[in-house]
């Protein structure tokens, strides 16, 4: 006796698997875009020597006066705006480039969205936050020797000491593209992508590693880092690069304010360092804390917000 047959809505085939996001697409876009960098700077850092050996004399066989020509290009205003400005436009190129070759809308590839809605408060937290990290690793590397050793920090002060039309071409290109560019590439086309494939935390510290890792200095870079961390952290919770862009942009915005008006961090004396150190430190962790617990809930529910279930919409 045959067996009845199932009914046809009890047969189920396995949904198939959803491909896994492709990693290699960032990092190629990652490589392209320091490639780049470094192609247009080595250019422009080539044309700048042969100018000055040609307007100085220097013998191009002295090894000795080349490489004092050489500490000089370092701090030459001129040249380090020129390296801003390339590494922004470039950024913001690969990041909007990726993003519209993306099979997803730009908005949503690049994070452009409001995400969660947060309370006026968190937004100068966040900023806060930022300022107070950036401080304390700056004074932790003056303290213990290390800030002799950067290059592009010592290049921006230079810069903000020169002139006016110097310092509005670094406040523009620095701040406001660059800490767009930034966040676009890095937490919104990087992260991303590293967050679908990796997870969470992973996703955040690969980008940010890339993000500091393209600074190439060994005082920068880490600063760089964490920095990352941090901004990429505020993406994720929030969902949206709106909180991260505003934050880049007024923390250089400040940074390069205060290398133009205040005192060098180099000339601070030790106690003031030692104080900041301990200060920010404690007020980092603070705002963090602060943000964790309330400043991403609503306010109608002070709850977290999730999406509906697809059933449940």
């Amino acid at each position: 006796m045959d067996c009845p047959s199932e009914p046809a809505s009890a047969v189920t085939s396995p949904a198939p698997a959803s491909p896994r996001p492709r990693v290699w697409t960032v990092l190629v876009a990652f490589l392209l875009l320091l490639m780049g960098i470094l192609a247009v700077s080595v250019t422009v850092a080539s044309i700048a020597m042969a100018v000055e050996i040609a307007r100085t004399g220097v013998d191009p066989r002295d090894s000795k006066a080349i490489l004092a020509l050489t500490e000089q290009l370092k701090t030459m205003s001129w040249l380090q705006v020129a390296g801003v400005i390339t590494s922004s436009l470039l950024g913001l190129t690969a990041a909007l480039l990726g993003g519209f070759l993306s099979p997803k809308p730009l908005t949503e590839r690049l994070r452009l969205g409001k995400g969660t809605p947060l309370p006026a408060w968190a937004w100068g937290a966040a900023l806060v936050g930022c300022f107070t990290m950036g401080q304390a690793l700056e004074s932790l590397s003056v303290l213990t020797g290390v800030w002799d050793y950067t290059a592009s920090l010592k290049g921006l002060q230079a810069v903000s000491q020169g002139s006016l039309a110097t310092f509005a071409l670094l406040l523009f290109f620095g701040t406001l593209v660059a800490g767009t560019a930034e966040e676009l590439f890095f937490r919104g086309y990087v992260q991303t992508r590293l967050v679908e494939r990796w997870g969470k935390w992973a996703g955040i510290a690969g980008a940010a590693a890339l993000f500091g890792f393209l600074h190439l200095d060994p005082i920068h870079s880490p600063m760089a880092l964490m920095m990352g961390l941090f901004l990429g952290w505020l993406a994720e919770r929030t969902g949206s690069l709106r909180l991260p862009i505003f934050v880049h942009i007024l923390n250089n915005l400040t940074s390069f304010l205060l290398s133009r008006y205040a005192p060098p961090t180099a000339e601070l004396p030790t106690s003031v360092h030692v104080t900041l150190l301990v200060v920010c430190s404690l007020a980092f962790v603070g705002v963090v804390l602060a943000l964790r617990r309330s400043a991403f809930h609503s306010v109608r529910g002070g709850t977290e917000q999730h999406p509906l279930p697809q059933h449940a919409q």
